[in-house]
């Protein structure tokens, strides 16, 4: 101590301040924090003339958690922060990912398969289905992804690519027809069951949940459409299981581990259970000669194009556990869709009795007799499919992913190898801009127009038919190039409704309910016949008033935006529900 009282020793030399133990820690704590900071902002300052940053503040992680949390949501703040933007970007994981907002820039997207690739998705899906490493392995050969592992000998195993074009030929021409026509029976049947004809106790009103109704009634039909009758002797829980698997289903994409999220993944396993009992009775009807030559659909396997589907996974010799894994999917991807969009269609219309009594005329000017009816008569009627193409619109929140394969220029922007584009279907078909009409303050996005889609030809989505057909033959030149054992796709061309106006063009671009491209949905055609057809068959056979007092009190039902791909009614709408007496 010197004169003046104080410890000269207390004085630390300014080079010496890591010796002190907690500053030592302080510093090394701090790298990763400093050293992601420096390399998300690296790759920003790098990445020149990608789509406008959206800010965050979580380095890499970015935007997940809200992302993950909340697709629709988020998306639409995004739009609201670039509201004048074609695109923008967000961070998530440390990768980038592009939110397209402009029509013409998502139909670039889709065009473009050979660029914009969906594969990786579907192996991450498999993945998550149980598919085992050989399984990963085969169903990798043959697929589009950023960067292939090392040539090895080729297999010529192409299964995406050979399910890919399976699909198709098998949703639609004869084949759509006789699998309608099982879906129409099954509804009519199962009306006539719940509603019989001939007794007059059975004229009386009935009140009722409407929307639980065609829930209950069409997911009866579809699935035994497609899967045949005893999956319900083996499965009788099938669509209690059904709607909880797809509340959790997309849990499953986050890749947390089982133990985190035990529900989704015990609700996986329960379908993979039951579909393994179902693949085995069917193969065992096939051994006691039960399915006899070559049916169009039998109990077992219901559809032939399910039979062909499974056979053809079992030759390419993936497990008995991605098997079924796939299976779960088909069963969830082929109601989880249209169901609620039945719903939304039946209940809108309900809800405005002069637009239901002028659908009931269009039904009836399409009949055949007083319970039956002409299809095509059905699904080409202006103003019942003006209401389905609304219920579309208003009701659908589809993204669609790609993964960027090379560095690419899309519209003003330039897109890094690796990340992703995301078209967001809601986003486009919320947007003011193109769907708002001078003068018409009924056609603001936000409400339900059924008139909306009036303005319609046979000249309508010549533009999507070529999308897609341009997407396919780049495809399949692709799949062709780096393995000439693989068969070209032949993509058909289909009939369809369109808009004349260029107005009606643009809007047409922007509704992407069943996405575009390669991923064009290969069941939207049944989707429009299920839809439309099975409530020509309900409003053909049953009065149905809504119930006043039950409306005032519950409210008039929403998209409920927590799910994607088709969105149900946010509530129930309780009905009054009576046969239609002569019918």
């Amino acid at each position: 101590m010197d004169t003046n009282g104080t410890t000269t020793g207390s004085l630390v030399p300014p080079t010496s301040i890591i010796r002190s133990p907690a500053m030592f820690w302080i510093i090394v704590s701090s790298i990763p924090i400093l050293a992601i900071w420096w390399w998300t902002d690296y790759r920003w300052r790098i990445s020149e003339g990608e789509p406008p940053l959206v800010p965050f503040k979580i380095p890499w992680l970015g935007h997940g958690l809200d992302f993950m949390n909340d697709i629709n949501g988020f998306a639409e703040w995004v739009r609201s922060v670039h509201p004048t933007s074609e695109a923008a970007t967000i961070q998530i994981a440390g990768q980038h990912l592009y939110l397209i907002f402009d029509t013409k820039l998502a139909s670039q997207i889709y065009r473009r398969s050979q660029t914009f690739i969906f594969d990786p998705f579907i192996l991450q899906t498999s993945q998550i289905l149980g598919a085992n490493k050989q399984d990963m392995k085969k169903l990798t050969e043959g697929a589009q992804v950023v960067s292939p592992a090392p040539a090895a000998e080729d297999s010529g195993s192409r299964i995406l690519h050979d399910l890919h074009a399976l699909t198709p030929q098998h949703l639609t021409g004869k084949s759509l027809d006789r699998l309608t026509d099982y879906f129409i029976n099954v509804i009519c049947a199962d009306i006539d069951k719940r509603f019989p004809k001939k007794d007059d106790e059975n004229y009386a009103w009935e009140t009722m949940d409407l929307c639980e109704f065609v829930k209950s009634t069409w997911c009866h039909a579809s699935i035994t459409a497609l899967f045949g009758t005893n999956i319900y002797e083996i499965w009788p829980g099938i669509e209690k299981w059904l709607w909880a698997f797809d509340k959790e289903f997309q849990k499953m994409f986050t890749q947390m581990p089982r133990a985190v999220m035990p529900k989704p993944y015990a609700l996986l396993d329960e379908g993979q259970e039951m579909c393994e009992k179902w693949e085995a009775e069917a193969l065992a009807a096939e051994e006691r000669g039960e399915i006899g030559g070559d049916p169009d659909w039998d109990k077992y396997w219901g559809l032939r194009f399910v039979r062909l589907r499974d056979e053809y996974l079992r030759k390419s010799g993936l497990s008995t556990k991605f098997r079924a894994g796939n299976q779960v999917v088909f069963i969830w991807g082929l109601n989880a869709n249209a169901i609620p969009i039945a719903m939304q269609t039946i209940t809108r219309a309900v809800l405005s009795p002069p637009l239901l009594a002028s659908l009931i005329t269009e039904i009836r000017a399409a009949s055949t007799s007083s319970s039956t009816f002409d299809l095509k008569g059905i699904t080409t009627s202006p103003l019942f499919r003006s209401v389905y193409l609304e219920s579309l619109r208003w009701a659908t929140a589809s993204p669609s992913p790609r993964v960027v394969r090379q560095d690419t220029q899309l519209g003003p922007y330039h897109l890094k190898k690796g990340n992703m584009a995301m078209v967001h279907s809601r986003t486009l078909q919320m947007d003011e801009a193109t769907w708002c009409i001078p003068g018409k303050p009924e056609s603001h996005p936000s409400k339900f127009w059924a008139e909306r889609f009036l303005d319609g030809d046979s000249e309508t989505e010549k533009v999507r038919v070529e999308e897609n057909a341009e997407a396919e033959s780049n495809y399949s030149s692709d799949i062709k190039a780096s393995h000439p054992v693989a068969k070209p796709l032949k993509p058909k061309q289909h009939e369809v409704v369109g808009a004349k106006s260029k107005e009606m063009q643009a809007r047409m671009l922007a509704l992407r309910p069943f996405g575009g491209g390669t991923t064009l949905c290969p069941g939207r055609h049944f989707a429009t016949n299920e839809i439309m057809g099975g409530l020509a068959a309900l409003l053909l056979r049953l009065e149905i008033e809504v119930d006043e007092d039950a409306l005032a009190k519950n409210g008039s039902p929403l998209p409920d935006l927590s799910k994607q791909g088709g969105l149900f009614p946010d509530r129930g709408l309780i009905c009054r529900v009576r046969r239609r007496k002569g019918v």
